[in-house]
C-alpha cells in the first residue's frame, strides 16, 4: 500500500518541502494524478484500484519534475509574504513584521514604528495577502480621489464620483454618469503612470470612445502618454507582487 511515507523517501526531499506533500486516494480517479498549488501544496491522487509498483515506478519518473513543482509552490508561497511593500506615488516604503498581532487583533494590522505589523495564519496561505490588500485598498481611498481631483481641476473636466475597485483588468473606467472607477493596485504603480491613467479617464468625460480625436486630445493635455503607456504594460507584465493580485 502506498502511503506518504513511502512518497516522502521516494522523493528523499527537504524537511519544508515534506510539509507540502499529501496524498489521498479517490474512487473517481482513473488514473495517478499529480495537483501542484500555492493554497494545497503538492497533491498525489491515487486512483481507487492501482499496482504499487506502477505508483512507485510513475513517481520515480517525475521525481525531477516533482522537485521543481514544488520549489516553484515555495517561491510563490514566499511572494505571497512581502518582507517590505513600497507606494511609489507616496514615496513610502514599510517593512513588513508578521506575527507581531493576534489572529482576532482588530483589523489584524497595524503602523506602528514605520513598519507593518499584522497576525499571521500559518496555515492560511492567503491570510496575508488578503489582509495586506485590505490595507492597500485603505492607501488607495486615500490617495487616488485627492490625486483625481487635482487632475480635474487643472483640466477643467468636474466629474461625478470616484470609487475605488479591485479591478483584475482594467486600472480604470469612466461611466456616461460621469462616475469614474479606479484599481487600487494603482498604488504600486509610479506616479507618471497613475497620472496617465486619471488623465485618459477625465478625457472621458468629453469623449467617451477610443477614437483618434480622443487620443489626439488626451495627447493635447497629457503630453508623451505613449511612454506611460509602456511603463504601465512593463509593470502589469513584470512588476505587481503576487500578493497584491491573487
Amino acid at each position: 500500500m502506498i502511503t506518504l511515507n513511502v512518497i516522502l523517501e521516494l522523493l528523499d526531499l527537504a524537511e519544508e518541502q515534506m510539509t507540502l506533500v499529501s496524498v489521498r486516494q479517490s474512487k473517481r480517479a482513473k488514473r495517478l494524478i499529480f495537483k501542484a498549488s500555492i493554497s494545497n501544496g503538492y497533491e498525489i491522487v491515487l486512483p481507487n484500484f492501482y499496482d504499487d509498483k506502477w505508483v512507485i515506478e510513475t513517481i520515480i519518473k517525475r521525481k525531477i519534475k516533482i522537485e521543481n513543482q514544488i520549489a516553484q509552490i515555495i517561491e510563490s508561497r514566499m511572494e505571497l509574504k512581502p518582507v517590505s511593500i513600497t507606494l511609489p506615488p507616496t514615496k513610502e516604503t514599510w517593512p513588513v513584521i508578521y506575527g507581531t498581532l493576534k489572529k482576532d487583533a482588530l483589523g489584524n494590522i497595524v503602523e506602528a514604528n514605520g513598519r507593518l505589523e499584522l497576525a499571521d495564519k500559518y496555515d492560511d496561505v492567503f491570510w496575508g495577502p488578503t489582509i495586506l490588500q485590505n490595507w492597500l485598498h485603505i492607501k488607495a481611498t486615500e490617495y487616488l480621489p485627492k490625486r483625481l481631483d487635482m487632475v480635474s481641476k487643472k483640466l477643467g473636466l468636474p466629474y461625478n464620483k470616484v470609487t475605488i475597485k479591485r479591478q483584475k483588468t482594467r486600472w480604470g473606467s469612466c461611466s456616461i454618469r460621469r462616475n469614474i472607477n479606479l484599481n487600487r493596485n494603482l498604488m504600486l504603480m509610479p506616479g507618471d503612470v497613475i497620472d496617465y491613467i486619471l488623465h485618459h479617464e477625465l478625457v472621458h468625460l468629453k469623449l467617451l470612445n477610443h477614437s483618434s480625436k480622443f487620443w489626439s486630445e488626451l495627447e493635447e493635455v497629457f503630453p508623451g502618454y505613449k511612454n506611460s503607456v509602456m511603463r504601465l504594460h512593463h509593470f502589469e507584465r513584470n512588476e505587481l507582487p503576487k500578493w497584491a493580485i491573487v
